[in-house]
């Protein structure tokens, strides 16, 4: 699958945003709708912003929940509103408090209520493609440009889907780059632990596996007692993110058996600091996807070895501007049909002083 290289992605997405914000002049703002069944609210900027004033309304529909993740994803969103001026309409996702899993559905069903309700454009985390895809493409057949975000960075895809480009973090990059951190500080039997059901999950697991030369995926099972290997545990506590200290129990009982385990790689951030916290010592290594303070403060300890930093900011700030850049300068668009990367970055002891500052600012 071709990939833009990263630094490729963000020369792009910052001239993009560059322009745009140069561009934005004073026009007449329409009013938000939202359509039925959907759970949104409009954010009107336009008091806040002097001359800079568009006058579309966009609609940002994810699979995620309020958590320290998507919280971030929708700062993102409502900050890149208020620079350019537009009228953001915002389902905050699919999973609400205290669900395992995303409703799939649910979302389906928020992207057609956007159709109806004649958005001018739509940025959407494309989590279940098989369901999505026809939907976001009567989005596009309709006239609605689409820029995904997060979930369904692929270019099959983007393709399928009628998106003009996505947003977000290529998962098996990703997973390289967290494998070859690993190897580099001599970890090499990883234990990669799945918290929900998703294919970008997968991906992040099988990238540590090929990174480490031991195939094309990580398996299932018991994990190698010596040498080199990659592993996936699936958690059996439902929705355990928000129950991390129940979830990690399961992590502890499998180190205590497959002792030759020196690496953990958690996928999500609150199960990453929850085992920190039960593994004081840090044997084996422990690091994680995505940051919050409690990574922040973990690395800095060194208790954490490092963090990947999908920089989810970005994945609510940038589709907002190439939608209005494809709408405000006839039909142009960025990433050529492909992903623009958001990620990933290493983030280790040595440069978390970089990104403190966003941290602090709720923008990572």
């Amino acid at each position: 699958m071709r990939r833009l290289p990263r630094y490729i992605g963000i020369v792009l997405a910052l001239g993009a945003a560059a322009l745009l914000l140069a561009a934005c002049g004073s026009s007449s703002k329409s009013s938000s709708a939202s359509g039925s069944g959907s759970t949104t609210s409009a954010v009107n900027i336009a008091a806040s912003t002097g001359s800079k004033v568009c006058p579309y309304k966009f609609a940002l529909i994810t699979h995620g929940d309020n958590g320290s993740f998507w919280s971030v994803v929708y700062k993102g969103a409502k900050d890149a509103a208020a620079d350019l001026g537009c009228t953001l309409t915002e389902t905050y996702g699919s999973q609400q408090q205290g669900q395992a899993e995303p409703d799939d559905n649910a979302e389906n069903a928020q992207i057609q209520d956007a159709i109806n309700a004649h958005v001018d454009g739509m940025a959407v985390s494309d989590h279940d493609p098989s369901l999505m895809n026809p939907t976001l493409a009567k989005a596009a057949a309709a006239g609605i440009p689409v820029v995904l975000l997060n979930a369904g960075c692929d270019d099959t895809d983007i393709a399928a889907s009628g998106a003009l480009t996505c947003v977000g973090q290529p998962e098996q990059l990703a997973g390289q780059a967290a494998g070859a951190e690993f190897k580099k500080l001599g970890a090499t039997n990883v234990l990669c632990i799945i918290h929900q059901s998703g294919q970008n999950l997968l991906d992040r697991c099988n990238g540590i596996a090929q990174a480490l030369g031991v195939g094309q995926q990580c398996k299932t099972g018991s994990a190698p007692s010596s040498g080199t290997g990659c592993t996936e545990l699936t958690l059996s506590t439902p929705n355990a993110a928000s129950n991390p200290q129940q979830a990690i129990g399961q992590v502890t009982s499998y180190l205590q058996t497959h002792t030759g385990v020196n690496a953990v790689m958690a996928l999500n951030n609150a199960i990453g600091t929850a085992l920190v916290s039960s593994n004081p010592q840090s044997k084996p290594k422990i690091a994680t996807f995505d940051l919050n303070s409690g990574v922040q403060q973990d690395i800095t300890a060194g208790s954490m070895s490092f963090a990947i930093d999908q920089q989810q900011y970005l994945q609510g700030y940038l589709p907002l501007v190439f939608l209005d850049l494809y709408k405000r300068k006839n039909g142009q668009s960025v990433g050529g049909g492909t992903t623009v990367p958001s990620g990933p970055l290493v983030v280790t002891k040595s440069n978390i002083g970089k990104v403190s500052a966003a941290i602090a600012a709720g923008q990572d």
